[in-house]
């Protein structure tokens, strides 16, 4: 009888130091490629702004960057600021909450399935000008609608994706809750949301990231505050720089909220779900 080989400890250790080795070259070799990559956006700003177009039109990255931080020290920026956010965050909540109740309907009802589908197709169909033009002429000047056009385009996003993940959810999970007796409720509480919650998450991205930019549109058109208005407000005095300067603060708040809260959550997530790694006996 043959006999299974054995592995050296010392083998295993340095096996080990080289994975570890590989995966700190990757995440620094990510880093270098983000940076590197925004170092080339505005090398190719600077050459356009120099040689295409005149300062008025394009102002030099340096020149948004100063225009940027006055608008940071200015009194109303952390108004607008936060009006900006409180609805968008308002808006993304509420899909939330609705999305859960249709991407059940969606996963368990051919009837809801056939009828949802086509329904958010047609939301996600539609532009998004669309919506704050709507909302301008039914609400007025309000700031809820911001909120609902916000809830609005989020909604479609994370119903499919919360849908996608209950389909995929392990059926013998469900037959095993049902043996011992769990209710309905206790099992989409306790089985389907949280096998479901990596789906949740890659849709509520993407769904924060379309409901904060339909936030700002709708801001552009029918909002007195907020950054969407200050842009306007920019634009109609022909203000170049201080258009570019709330747009550049807006994509640093949208990189902020994507890095320091979704990247978070999900790290987190895929740490829990992730099996431990036992000891053999």
């Amino acid at each position: 009888m043959t006999t299974a080989p054995t592995v050296a400890p010392g083998s295993v250790s340095a096996l080990s130091a080289r994975e570890l080795r590989r995966a700190a070259w990757s995440r620094w070799g990510y880093r270098l490629s983000v940076v590197a990559g925004w170092a080339v956006f505005v090398g190719v700003w600077y050459l356009v702004a120099r040689f295409v177009f005149t300062p008025q039109q394009l102002p030099q990255p340096h020149v948004v960057a100063t225009e940027a931080w006055d608008v940071l020290t200015q009194r109303d920026f952390s108004t607008n600021i936060q009006a900006s956010i409180l609805r968008v965050v308002a808006g993304f909540l509420l899909a939330l909450v609705l999305s859960v109740g249709l991407g059940l309907l969606i996963a368990y009802s051919k009837w809801w399935r056939r009828l949802l589908n086509s329904l958010l197709l047609f939301i996600v169909s539609v532009p998004t000008v669309s919506f704050a033009i709507l909302s301008l002429i039914v609400l007025g000047i309000s700031p809820m609608g911001p909120i609902i056009n916000a809830m609005l385009v989020a909604t479609p996003y994370i119903t499919m994706n919360l849908a996608q993940g209950l389909t995929g959810v392990d059926r013998r999970l469900i037959v095993m809750s049902e043996s011992f007796g769990r209710t309905r409720p206790q099992i989409i509480t306790g089985v389907l949301i949280p096998s479901s919650l990596l789906s949740i998450l890659s849709g509520a991205r993407l769904a924060f990231a379309v409901a904060w930019r339909m936030e700002l549109l709708t801001e552009v058109f029918a909002s007195s505050e907020g950054i969407g208005f200050q842009i306007r407000r920019s634009f109609e005095s022909y203000d170049i720089r201080g258009m570019l300067a709330w747009a550049v603060l807006f994509i640093i708040i949208m990189l902020l909220i994507e890095n320091l809260v979704f990247r978070q959550i999900e790290r987190r997530l895929s740490r829990w779900r992730s099996p431990e790694v036992g000891t053999t006996q």
